[in-house]
């Protein structure tokens, strides 16, 4: 088939599936949703209990009580308030508030009528749904399109030897393990490189974030004053990950062109420099974990077998890392002011992002839901945050439909790259 009518072809499929994905996401925002369950649970120290209530109650409720043997003012530490994803919160209440809504009285949870209010509010609104669908939506047909051009290069009599989604993802995987000595060896000589000639040698890994968590405690701390508990260990375990994120990205973008020298004598897979780059800032991350976990044992935090849920949330990071990094690293070798712009971006991104505060807490609604919902890394930092500081399990819906939507990014980079390595030596 001929190659024009094939991309013709292709191109009217995919303008369809975008046209179905701005009609999915309309119909997602104006579909009449009724009022929803509402779920209150009650955090104490090392202990929780939780009460739904049916829309019809919620209605007519005036206020409400939850009992619970270990439940004291001493040990509160918050509620949370979730709908249809129970595990997603979309309100909560301090201790620093908790005496506008609620009483304390032998064991039980007395709330009054301001609470009554508060899970009014939050019934009415589906505001967390409808984005979530709507980003399964955007899932799909991101998924359908890589489809369509899968089977477009196979029409067309001009790219009909080209490999599918499978052979690509085996070919990556097989490349990835025949570099995997010089990823390792890369990694080292890059972080030898780093601290050869400083004094304190490899003690600035550990004083870099220590001295930006000290910084923006100092600033933000007296914005936040006291409703964020245990602030510096909040803002020092999640500038590691913002960290990470934002060194990956910022790197890929001139990737190709620092790399000239290797990428213009031998071939070497342009994935393997992002995966040494990636190693290379993880590495550093775990040396910086040497402050964080003293910092656990003196701010008493109790860890949970639910911090084992901070593992997903650095899943979801590494992933988005490599697949956005992937897709800048080649429009990097055509833009040369993309890097500017990318880290415009990325500073904007990071005051969004619920690093220095509880995007729950901190934003007005419907802004936070927005963030938490549309901002995978706000998504990634608050996980790990609940997860290892406080116990809670919490975004899971939210985090299997990012990582799903990570992957998908993920081969979208790869297969742009192996489709134009090859004109990336001409250009630079």
């Amino acid at each position: 088939m001929g190659t024009s009518k094939v991309r013709r072809g292709a191109g009217i499929v995919k303008a369809l599936l975008l046209l179905l994905l701005a009609v999915g996401i309309v119909a997602a925002a104006l579909y009449p949703v009724g009022n929803q369950p509402v779920t209150v649970s009650v955090y104490c120290t090392g202990s929780h209990a939780s009460l739904s209530f049916h829309p019809d109650e919620v209605e007519q409720m005036k206020g409400f009580e939850i009992a619970y043997p270990a439940f004291s003012a001493a040990s509160f530490t918050e509620i949370r308030i979730s709908r249809f994803f129970r595990t997603i919160c979309v309100d909560k209440i301090l201790p620093q508030n908790l005496a506008a809504y609620a009483e304390f009285r032998d064991g039980t949870l007395f709330f009054n009528a301001a609470a009554a209010d508060v899970l009014r509010q939050n019934s009415r609104s589906a505001l967390m749904e409808r984005l979530f669908l709507a980003e399964a939506l955007l899932a799909l047909v991101m998924f359908l399109i890589i489809i369509v051009d899968a089977i477009a290069e196979k029409l067309s009599s001009e790219t009909r030897d080209n490999h599918g989604p499978v052979h690509e993802i085996s070919k990556f995987c097989s490349q990835v393990a025949r570099y995997r000595q010089y990823i390792v060896f890369a990694a080292r000589a890059d972080l030898r490189a780093e601290v050869a000639n400083s004094f304190l040698n490899r003690l600035w890994w550990v004083l870099e974030p220590t001295f930006n968590m000290l910084v923006y405690v100092l600033v933000f701390g007296r914005v936040m004053g006291n409703s964020v508990r245990n602030y510096a260990t909040v803002v020092y375990s999640s500038l590691l990950m913002w960290t990470f994120f934002n060194k990956t990205i910022n790197y890929s973008v001139k990737c190709i062109r620092n790399n000239r020298d290797i990428i213009t004598k031998v071939y070497l897979p342009k994935q393997v420099l992002i995966l040494t780059n990636m190693i290379l800032n993880f590495l550093k991350l775990l040396f910086s974990l040497i402050v964080l976990v003293p910092m656990l044992v003196i701010f008493r935090v109790h860890l949970a077998p639910s911090a084992l849920f901070v593992l997903p949330a650095y899943m979801l990071m590494l992933l988005l890392s490599f697949g956005i990094g992937l897709i800048f690293l080649h429009y990097g070798v055509y833009i040369d002011d993309l890097s500017y712009a990318v880290g415009i971006l990325l500073q904007m991104l990071m005051f969004l992002s619920g690093i220095f505060y509880d995007v729950i807490t901190a934003l007005p609604k419907p802004l936070n839901t927005m963030v938490l919902s549309l901002n995978p890394v706000a998504l990634f930092v608050d996980t790990m945050r609940n997860a290892l500081l406080s116990g809670i399990v919490c975004n899971v819906p939210l985090v299997i439909l990012w990582t799903v939507i990570a992957l998908l990014l993920c081969y979208m980079g790869i297969h742009i790259v192996y489709k134009n390595e090859n004109s990336y030596v001409k250009v630079i």
